[in-house]
């Protein structure tokens, strides 16, 4: 089975040329980085669709831990809830604080490094789906 790879030309498919197709693992993918990049309430009719981490983004009285947490169980029940693909899914989220040089001045900005790790099966095949990202976050001062 074909899946239309993201983002979706429209144009072109108006215009009768062929989209862009990507495999089941693909779809996947692009669908669980979209539900990681999703501030509830963005997808009309699906306002549990979505993650934590932008409720959470300048939220400096939140602790690190704290934060991962609520992450990851945002995460994971958006994925349950929308992802059928997928069963035994399990996530994971790192939040790691890093120091980026600007303009190789003396000047340095310490932004939020969330690592994101999502497992599970295909419910179809039964293969092991591993998917991995970084999003950046906050900088830590505002």
């Amino acid at each position: 089975m074909n899946y239309i790879k993201l983002p979706v030309d429209f144009s072109s498919m108006l215009k009768g040329k062929n989209t862009s197709k990507c495999s089941l693992e693909e779809s996947i993918a692009q669908y669980i980085m979209m539900q990681i990049t999703c501030r509830y309430g963005e997808i009309a009719g699906k306002n549990d669709f979505g993650s934590d981490i932008w409720e959470l983004e300048f939220n400096q009285l939140v602790k690190i831990y704290e934060w991962e947490e609520r992450v990851k169980a945002s995460i994971l029940n958006t994925i349950t809830k929308y992802e059928t693909r997928l069963n035994e899914v399990k996530v994971s989220v790192s939040l790691n604080e890093i120091d980026t040089d600007i303009n190789s001045k003396n000047y340095s900005e310490v932004r939020r490094k969330a690592i994101i790790g999502v497992s599970g099966k295909i419910v179809h095949t039964g293969v092991v789906f591993n998917f991995n990202t970084s999003v950046y976050v906050s900088p830590l001062s505002q």
